[in-house]
């Protein structure tokens, strides 16, 4: 059974679901969910013997959500599950990530190894390949939203009007029928109508993909040494296999790398026992 719990993480106070007991894995979400969206894989871990921590990012379901662009630039995300993992009584923890989530995981990785023991990526490029992708007219049509989302106002009206049904076709119908039954799908549009929320959510793209950044060069990362997993669902409406290849040259340590054919950006919500079967293979992986 999972409890809820909070931690005060520095700036904020966070909200986590957590199940199990052993070594600390932390999983972080993407746009525009919530914890939810590992409710198929905290039972997994702890059945496996693991303690699976499943926070609301900054923003997020109940998660504080403070006011400004800036308030969600890389370096406040980052300093959060820092924050977490001290909270939690630990120096370091096995990091999963999805989307925004898998973004957050790839830069405390790069940047902060020490605090990482392994990194396990779910339909999430490294943010130098993203931003290298973006020159690319491929990705470039794939990625038509993060430039709707720069605009105030109308870009959360766009997500709100006639019930969220755009926010309901850009998240429930790009996955398998069926992969999000009536209750995910209210608990995802209920976080994301509270006040404040749309943007707060849309502020992590404001606040690190401004328009001007698609006319840079992307900034330089260190290079990822822990040992990283890869979980690709290749059905990714919106991220196309070339994210993924040059996200791979960003690992210059132990790599394996899982495709699941077919399957959408959603992939542990869609594929919830190929990818549990994955995560915890890695985990063995990086326990040798």
């Amino acid at each position: 059974m999972n409890n809820r719990r909070t931690a005060d993480v520095g700036e904020i106070t966070m909200s986590y679901a957590t199940a199990g007991d052993g070594d600390p894995v932390i999983l972080l979400h993407g746009f525009p969910e919530t914890s939810h969206s590992y409710r198929f894989q905290l039972p997994a871990l702890a059945e496996a013997g693991y303690r699976a921590i499943a926070p609301d990012l900054r923003g997020f379901g109940d998660t504080d959500a403070p006011e400004g662009v800036a308030e969600y630039a890389f370096p406040k995300l980052l300093g959060d599950v820092i924050g977490l993992i001290g909270a939690l009584g630990e120096t370091s923890a096995h990091i999963v990530g999805h989307d925004w989530g898998g973004s957050i995981a790839w830069a405390l990785a790069a940047n902060v190894p020490d605090r990482v023991r392994s990194l396990t990526i779910l339909n999430s490029p490294h943010p130098i390949a993203s931003a290298e992708a973006r020159q690319m007219p491929e990705q470039q049509q794939k990625s038509w939203y993060m430039l709707l989302f720069q605009f105030a106002g109308v870009a959360e009206e766009w997500l709100l009007k006639d019930d969220l049904a755009n926010l309901r076709s850009f998240v429930f119908d790009s996955a398998a029928p069926g992969t999000f039954t009536p209750e995910d799908q209210a608990v995802f549009c209920d976080a994301l109508s509270r006040r404040g929320r749309r943007t707060a959510a849309l502020n992590y793209y404001r606040a690190n993909i401004p328009p001007e950044n698609w006319l840079k060069p992307p900034p330089a990362f260190p290079p990822v040494t822990v040992p990283t997993t890869i979980i690709w669902g290749e059905g990714d409406a919106y991220m196309g296999d070339v994210l993924l290849e040059r996200s791979m040259t960003k690992v210059t340590g132990p790599l394996t790398v899982e495709r699941l054919p077919g399957v959408s950006h959603w992939v542990q919500q869609e594929a919830p026992d190929a990818v549990n079967e994955h995560l915890l293979a890695a985990l063995a992986r990086a326990a040798r």
